[in-house]
């Protein structure tokens, strides 16, 4: 965690795939709802976290897949990152459920770490 931007003042947009395979077998909408509930009742998590869908992270065998994009002041929310975020930035969190949704919230999105036990590289 950098010592020069408190984890409180971070930007996240939580992308959730909803390729064929999430979006239909694993129903990864329903993951972004759960997502949005819980962002929507924890003040802490209030305007420095979104939830959105992704068009699909090509890892359809480990669905559904999640990645927590930091965001810079520059970068848009709803825009999809480029290619080199997906690879530089520590984020990707595949085979979600509510459970880990809820950790990847209250753990990554409040401490700025990766969760070591759930994270996998992209």
């Amino acid at each position: 965690m950098s010592q020069s931007t408190p984890p409180k003042s971070r930007l996240y947009q939580l992308r959730v795939c909803d390729g064929p395979s999430c979006g239909v077998t694993h129903e990864s909408e329903a993951l972004v709802e759960i997502a949005q509930a819980r962002i929507d009742a924890d003040p802490a998590l209030q305007g420095r976290v979104g939830v959105c869908s992704y068009t699909c992270f090509g890892r359809c065998e480990d669905g559904p897949n999640l990645f927590v994009h930091e965001l810079s002041t520059d970068d848009e929310r709803y825009e999809d990152p480029d290619d080199d975020v997906l690879e530089e930035q520590r984020g990707f969190y595949p085979s979600l459920d509510a459970q880990k949704i809820g950790r990847i919230l209250d753990e990554h999105c409040k401490t700025g770490e990766p969760i070591t036990d759930l994270v996998d590289d992209y």
